[in-house]
Formats: C-alpha cells, structure tokens, sequence
C-alpha cells in the first residue's frame, strides 16, 4: 500500500528529487535563510516532483507549503501571492484532491485527462479578464512587483484548474507561474540575501515543471493504449 501511494521511482526522479532537497537545505544553512524558508522550499519540491508523478499524497504536501509560503510572502509584501495562495489556491486544490481520487488507476495514478481547444480558449479568456480585475485590486493594496505579483496570480489559478481537470497543460502552467516566482525572489533576493534559498527553490520548479509536462504525456499515452 505504502509503495503504491509514493509510487515507484526512476532514477531520474529521484536523482532530481534527492538532489534538489540537499541545494535547498545547503543555500538555507549557508546564507541563513530562515526556517520558514527552508521549509517552503522543500515542501514546495516535494509537490511538484509527486505531481509529476501523478500521486495524491503530491496534494497533501502542497497544503503544507501554502500555510508557509503565504507567510513568507506577506513578510516580504508580496499579498498577491498571499491572496492568490489562501483565498484561492487551498480551496481550488481541496477540488482537485476531489476530482484525482475520482479518477485513480490500480497503482494510485490520476488518470490523464484530455481538454478540447474550445475549454482552453474559454479559460484564456477569462484568464486575460482576470488580471485585468487583479491588476487593480493588487494595485489598490499597494502590492510589491505589481505587473509579476498578477501575472503570478492569473498562471496559479489557469495551473490549479488544469490539474483539477487532470491535464498536462497544468504543468505548462505551472512553468510559466514559476519562471514568474523567479522574478519574484530575484527582487527580494537582492533586498536580502537570505531569500537566496526560495529563489533555489523556485528555479529547481521550473526544472521540476517540465518533467512534470513530459511525465504526463507519457503517463496519458500509456493509459490510453491500456
């Protein structure tokens, strides 16, 4: 049971897994990232690599990284992704927890979903409607890298949805959001040098992303011919 839950590992998995858990940890202890830091980080890894997985337990942990990462935002005035994170991300993934174990094969992998072009139109649209709204709500609470903090906000939301319908497009949209994050952690990176580990974190997603993408259309061609 436990085996089926965490999957089996290649060794690409776990070469980029293992990897990315000792950088995160080495930048924290050696520029003194805070705990909260630290932690964020390797929680924020750990759900995306389970993602690309397919796994659930991928959900679970990102649950953690949303109480501490939302913490970690606010403290560097970053309240876009604060809002983005509690207000949508939680309970957009309490969704999607819902929908994968719906739809889970014998070996406790989500099954991959196919989307027509016509939802993937309507989604942009409303995509581009939204940080329109956001742009101004942002604006209004004075939020730090306003143009970033939105665009961030609009690619968390078009990923969580993509997931919730088990597509691959979720990964794409994910990549995107954290090549935004980057920026992001760049900025408060150079106003402080410890937040070097969350920049870490973040660049090692993007990384993270693109298997994910790969990994699922693999993941959908196997379980199309099965």
């Amino acid at each position: 049971m436990i085996k089926k839950i965490f999957g089996q590992w290649r060794i690409a998995e776990l070469i980029l897994y293992i990897a990315g858990l000792i950088l995160i940890s080495t930048m924290s202890i050696c520029f003194k990232a805070s705990w909260i830091s630290a932690v964020t980080g390797l929680l924020g890894l750990s759900c995306v690599i389970f993602a690309a997985k397919g796994k659930v337990i991928g959900i679970f942990f990102t649950w953690g990284m949303i109480i501490f990462y939302s913490i970690l935002s606010f403290k560097n005035k970053y309240y876009g992704e604060v809002f983005i994170n509690v207000c949508m991300m939680f309970p957009m993934t309490v969704i999607q927890l819902v929908a994968w174990l719906k739809h889970l094969g014998k070996d406790y992998v989500v099954k991959v979903n196919s989307i027509t072009k016509k939802e993937i139109i309507i989604v942009s649209i409303v995509a581009i409607i939204s940080f329109a709204v956001f742009y101004f709500v942002l604006r209004a609470i004075h939020t730090s890298q306003l143009i970033f903090s939105t665009i961030s906000i609009v690619t968390s939301v078009l990923a969580t949805y993509f997931q919730s319908r088990r597509s691959k497009y979720g990964f794409l949209s994910f990549l995107f959001n954290d090549a935004v994050l980057c920026v992001l952690w760049l900025f408060a990176t150079l106003d402080d040098i410890k937040n070097i580990a969350m920049l870490t974190a973040v660049a090692l997603y993007v990384v993270c992303d693109i298997y994910g993408f790969i990994s699922w259309g693999v993941m959908q061609k196997r379980q199309q011919k099965e």
